[in-house]
């Protein structure tokens, strides 16, 4: 027999409570569950605000330098001035550095720019107190052109030594480079020692404009030496790297039919198609940019421009110059490569 006698109601009331705990416990869990996913959706809204609230880090300052690199197109040969004086006079508060040499190759001018490394030796594998010393062995006669004397000069650092390397020439002796110490010092320069240029590795997050091979013309190879040159100093550039290419000028012989018409064209095509928008082309004017700089063809211009070559009044005065243009001609170009920055955001 059962001790407990059974109480009419008592089990409805038990299961009553359990249902009645379930469902309040349910409800518990549920707004505990829905407190929590409130709480954890107003932190993330919170702190989604303070991160806009948050300053924005500064980008790091673009080196606003424009340095120009070539041959003796690049320093004005034929005009008066650089033409990166023109595009610094178009573009206010933008430092201007230009370096050219005139006569000179693709490489060397690479070279100079710092994306070709320079290797060199001296006589006693030492520096000599403050004296200079003899480059014995070069990599590439960076400094050496076919049309001059000149004493050309680069500062740099060689095996941790601060030091300045110099090309002399003159007709008698032909030419000589050297390696003078800043200080007095008997370093070790173990042979095939790297140079660096002082002015190539500041300028490496500069932006850069290169106008390389006109004086590779002659070569059979001259389109590989000039991309292969062009590549290498473009790698040299500090990421995010901006720089532009400008085309080959075509010489005054160089008319529509010719050989070297076609060779000069068919390299410009290459670098056009291999470098794309930071590209400038070297064709002859357009009306319009003659127009620009108060410019008006004559008979002879407009001949020469049905040839597809640059106007004879855009050309230096000196005939024999049948390379370079003057100021009139160089500001034509400057206004070319102020449109192409402009383009890029550089």
């Amino acid at each position: 027999m059962d001790d407990h006698p059974h109480r009419p109601g008592s089990q409805s009331r038990n299961n009553f409570s359990r249902r009645r705990f379930f469902l309040h416990s349910g409800a518990a869990i549920l707004t505990t569950t829905l407190l929590t996913s409130c709480s954890d959706l107003l932190d993330n809204v919170l702190s989604k605000n303070d991160k806009e609230s948050e300053p924005m880090a500064e980008e790091p300052k673009r080196d606003q330098t424009l340095a120009f690199f070539g041959d003796s197109l690049t320093i004005g040969a034929g005009g008066t001035f650089p033409y990166g004086t023109l595009v610094g006079a178009m573009l206010p508060g933008r430092p201007i550095v230009s370096d050219g040499i005139g006569g000179q190759i693709a490489l060397s001018i690479a070279c100079r720019q710092g994306g070709t490394p320079i290797k060199l030796s001296v006589e006693g594998d030492k520096l000599n107190g403050a004296k200079a010393v003899k480059i014995t062995k070069l990599s590439n006669e960076f400094l050496s052109t076919p049309i001059n004397y000149n004493t050309y000069s680069r500062a740099g650092t060689i095996a941790g030594v601060k030091c300045t390397v110099t090309r002399m020439a003159n007709e008698e002796k032909g030419e000589m480079y050297t390696l003078t110490p800043d200080s007095e010092s008997t370093a070790a320069i173990p042979a095939g020692s790297e140079f660096v240029i002082e002015d190539s590795l500041r300028l490496k997050s500069a932006t850069q404009i290169l106008w390389y091979g006109r004086n590779n013309m002659d070569h059979v190879t001259a389109e590989d030496e000039i991309i292969s040159a062009l590549d290498s100093s473009i790698a040299y550039i500090t990421d995010p790297k901006r720089y532009i290419v400008l085309g080959i000028l075509l010489a005054v012989p160089e008319v529509k039919g010719t050989d070297r018409y076609n060779k000069v064209i068919a390299i410009n095509e290459k670098l056009s198609s291999k470098y794309g928008r930071a590209f400038v082309p070297m064709t002859p004017p357009t009306a319009a940019e003659m127009a620009a700089i108060n410019y008006t063809p004559t008979s002879q211009d407009l001949a020469d421009l049905e040839n597809m070559n640059f106007p004879t009044g855009l050309r230096p005065d000196n005939k024999a110059d049948y390379i370079h243009i003057n100021d009139k001609g160089y500001q034509i170009i400057a206004n070319r490569v102020v449109a192409k920055l402009k383009e890029l955001k550089y």
